[in-house]
């Protein structure tokens, strides 16, 4: 084998290779979250993350708690799963549930192949163009252990089931901050599409795979509902 056809095979495996972060991301993740509305105990979230091989699957359950409780029934359930790529996640099908009504069943299938996303919602089903490392509602945040932020922000879109939304998450900075869970470094993404839409900031934990440990959402009505990390386990 000559030198040159040598190297030339080297930069090839090298240029295949997925970046360091895909292989660090953990193999596991269980985390548990409390949400609160104004302050006041609103629900409480689980949510596992495993992978096995090129493939993942994501759960996140939330369940109301105290007064709330007697308002909402049910338990509201995401649920999400596709592969591992060298560009991190790539969702291939996603599901929201609300209770045990299936008319409240909202779903995303997505094919890659044909660049191509179908969201089923209110007995509809309508297809929408796939833009390349869409997400869905929960891996999106899953996807940041594979592809941290860098530069200035991230700039990608969303599929709910519902609609296909393209979005910017700033970087504001780096800032320690104390969660249930324990006090972490993270960096601090800002997501801003103006007045009339909600905002949401994001906390990554810098040393625990830019895991999500605190998430604020300024909701249409005035109010803020916040996520904060309670518990987390990581499996290598």
């Amino acid at each position: 084998m000559s030198v040159n056809f040598a190297s030339r095979c080297c930069f090839a495996i090298i240029l295949f290779l997925p970046p360091a972060s895909v292989w660090a991301a953990p193999q596991a993740v269980s985390a548990n979250y409390r949400l609160t509305k104004m302050g006041q105990p609103f629900a409480v979230a689980h949510e596992t993350f495993r992978r096995e091989a090129n493939q993942y699957q994501i759960e996140s359950v939330t369940s109301a708690v105290g007064i709330f409780a007697l308002f909402i029934k049910g338990k509201i359930r995401l649920l999400s799963n596709g592969e591992v790529t060298a560009a991190g996640l790539r969702p291939l099908h996603f599901e929201h549930h609300r209770g045990d009504d299936t008319a409240k069943r909202v779903v995303a299938d997505f094919d890659w192949e044909k660049h191509s996303v179908t969201q089923q919602y209110d007995g509809k089903s309508e297809s929408a163009e796939l833009p390349p490392g869409t997400q869905d509602r929960i891996s999106l945040l899953y996807q940041f252990m594979f592809k941290p932020p860098q530069g200035a922000g991230v700039e990608l879109a969303m599929s709910n089931g519902r609609q296909l939304s393209r979005y910017f998450y700033k970087v504001v900075g780096e800032e320690s901050i104390v969660t249930p869970a324990g006090r972490f470094e993270t960096v601090h993404l800002s997501k801003r599409l103006g007045e009339l839409r909600d905002g949401t900031e994001v906390w990554l934990a810098k040393g625990r795979h830019y895991f999500p440990v605190r998430i604020s959402v300024d909701e249409k009505d005035g109010g803020t509902l916040e996520q904060e990390l309670t518990s987390l386990e990581f499996s290598e």
